[in-house]
This record gives C-alpha cells, sequence and structure tokens, in this order.
C-alpha cells in the first residue's frame, strides 16, 4: 500500500509516497480503508518541525480520517468489517490507502455524511465548537472578529456565530476569499489590502469586537488584543499559524480588563474525551438541519498530497482540504 512519510523535518521536498506492507492489526487494533483524510495547519506546522509535540522519525503524514474498517484484530468485539468510522491517529498515518489504529479511538460514522464532510469534524469541527460555545461563550448579539475566517476552522465558525445569532467580521487574504466570507453571511475584511482594525472598530462603532477567533500569531495577535478586542471582550487563541511570537505583560492583560484564552485541541486527548463526544453530536445536529454545511474547497489524490499542503501553505485554499485515497 501508498503511505506518505517524512524522515526529517523541513519543506515540501521532505515528503515521499512510498510503498509499504499493508499492515495487519495487533490485539485491540483495527485496520480501515481510508476514504478521505482532513489536511489541517498543524499537518504543515508538524513537517516543518513547529508543532507543540516532538513527533519521533520516521513519521507517516495525516492525523484525521473517514473510512471503512477493513479488518479486526484479536479481541475486537464491538466493530464489525465494513463500518463506516471516523477518528484520529496519532502521530500520523492517515494519508494512505489503510490504517492501523486502537479500536478504541474509532467513533461510528454519522449516518448519511459523504467522507469528505466526516473527515472535517474531528479536528477544525471540533475546534470550531469549543472555542465559541466553551471558551467564547459567545452571546446572541454579540460580534466577533474571526481570523482565517475562509479557512476550515473559520468557514464553520462563521455558521456557528450566525446560528447563535452574533454578528461576523471575517479576515481573509484575498478578494476571492472575502466573496465565500460573505456568502456565509459575515462582513469581510481583505487584511492584505485595508486596515483591518480600522474596519473592525467602524463596524462596531468604535467598541471592537466582543470575542476574537486568533490562530494566526504575532502582530495580528497583538493588534487584535490591543485594538479590535472591546473591553470586557474574549479572546481565543487556537494556533499560530505565522510562528511569530507574542509579547504580552502580566500587567498589560489584567489592566485591560479584557479575557485571553488559550485552546489546544490535542490536549483534549485521552484525558478529557468527555467534552469531544457532546461537541461531535452538536456539530452533527447542526448538519442535519442544514444549520451548518461543511465548507469542501478542495480535494486531491493520494499522489497530490504535495499540492494539497503547497495550497494550504500559499493561504489559497477555501475550506476544508481534503485526501482520498
Amino acid at each position: 500500500m501508498k503511505v506518505w512519510q517524512i524522515e526529517q523535518h523541513g519543506g515540501p521536498e521532505v515528503m515521499k509516497l512510498v510503498e509499504v506492507p499493508l499492515p495487519e492489526p495487533k490485539a485491540g487494533w483495527v485496520r480501515v480503508k481510508v476514504e478521505a483524510g482532513g489536511l489541517n495547519y498543524s499537518d504543515i506546522a508538524i513537517r516543518r518541525g513547529g508543532y507543540v509535540e516532538k513527533m519521533p522519525m520516521p513519521l507517516l503524514l495525516g492525523r484525521e480520517f473517514a473510512g471503512t474498517i477493513d479488518a479486526l484484530g484479536e479481541g475486537v468485539d464491538n466493530w464489525q468489517p465494513g463500518q463506516r468510522v471516523v477518528g484520529t491517529v496519532s502521530p500520523g498515518g492517515a494519508f494512505a490507502e489503510f490504517l492501523c489504529l486502537p479500536a478504541k479511538v474509532l467513533m461510528p460514522c454519522p449516518e448519511g455524511l459523504s467522507a469528505p464532510v466526516a473527515a472535517s469534524l474531528l479536528i477544525q469541527g471540533i475546534t470550531a465548537v469549543h472555542i465559541i460555545e466553551d471558551l467564547a461563550a459567545l452571546r446572541e448579539g454579540e460580534t466577533v472578529l474571526i481570523h482565517a475566517a475562509a479557512g476550515g476552522v473559520g468557514t464553520l465558525a462563521i455558521q456557528i456565530a450566525k446560528a447563535r445569532g452574533a454578528q461576523v467580521i471575517g479576515t481573509t487574504s484575498s478578494d476571492e476569499k472575502c466573496q465565500a466570507v460573505e456568502k456565509m453571511g459575515a462582513r469581510a475584511v481583505n487584511y492584505s489590502r485595508d486596515d483591518w482594525v480600522e474596519r473592525v472598530l467602524e463596524a462596531t462603532g468604535g467598541k471592537g469586537a466582543d470575542v476574537i477567533l486568533e490562530s494566526v500569531g504575532g502582530e495580528i495577535c497583538e493588534r487584535s488584543f490591543r485594538e479590535a478586542l472591546a473591553i470586557f471582550g474574549r479572546m481565543v487563541i487556537f494556533g499560530s499559524a505565522s510562528g511569530n511570537a507574542v509579547n504580552f505583560s502580566t500587567w498589560e492583560i489584567l489592566a485591560s480588563n479584557k479575557t485571553l484564552m488559550g485552546y489546544y485541541l490535542g490536549g483534549y486527548f485521552p484525558a478529557h474525551l468527555d467534552r469531544v463526544g457532546p461537541a461531535v453530536q452538536k456539530l452533527v445536529g447542526w448538519i442535519t438541519a442544514g444549520t451548518v454545511k461543511p465548507v469542501i474547497g478542495h480535494t486531491f489524490p493520494l499522489d497530490k498530497v504535495g499540492e494539497a499542503y503547497a495550497l494550504m501553505e500559499g493561504r489559497k485554499n477555501v475550506g476544508k482540504v481534503i485526501i482520498a485515497p
């Protein structure tokens, strides 16, 4: 079978599509035929060596998938071959034709969802639900600013925030992405052309946003907190795509009367799985009702994974990026 792997951290050139023997599931494990893998910005950080966790080498790529159970290891009696499942695999291996992983980490694929949509639920979907519902506790009538609004998390977050009765402002890097954001009912700001802080203050009568969802880091993060967040506002940091550090002093934070929160989905596994299941159920309920429609913007075959990474690294993706073996 074919699988993508790296033997060292670096640029796109370190990624290799290799042929390996079909894996056999050991006791308590299952083998899954992968139908769709989800690409996330954390996959880029992992390849570069900038992820929050240290990864062993050689490393298989891809951590989010939907597929069908192909074989059972000894002692697995709660799953059957042919069942559709979704899951995450750590440290990686989803960008492959097949993968093996512990049966206990799998979830049934929600009925009626395609593999690409199901593969968008577990990382970006759970993140969007948690940062809006659990951390920011967004309320009806509030204004939320979403950076990287045209991405996988952003497109879901816009729809969830709108369903909560909030006013949404989304920043993007191009006019094409602005159009996608506006179609979902948000006010779009092209940060490569406009001063996005000025646009946010104009839209909120000078008050600033009540909630900011921030995943860029560096100057964007600092300006968001200092200039664009309303007094008594809440800012959730759930990524650092730029890789640039930020500098907030303790006094600056406490004197601002603003709340600064961090969110890392990896920290929910395995100790806080009780918070993961309800988020998935809530998201699936919204999708089934038509309140939320995951945006599958780009799909690549397995041999084109390098192009998928390049698209996301070039900030050209709209919605979810899927790898379909």
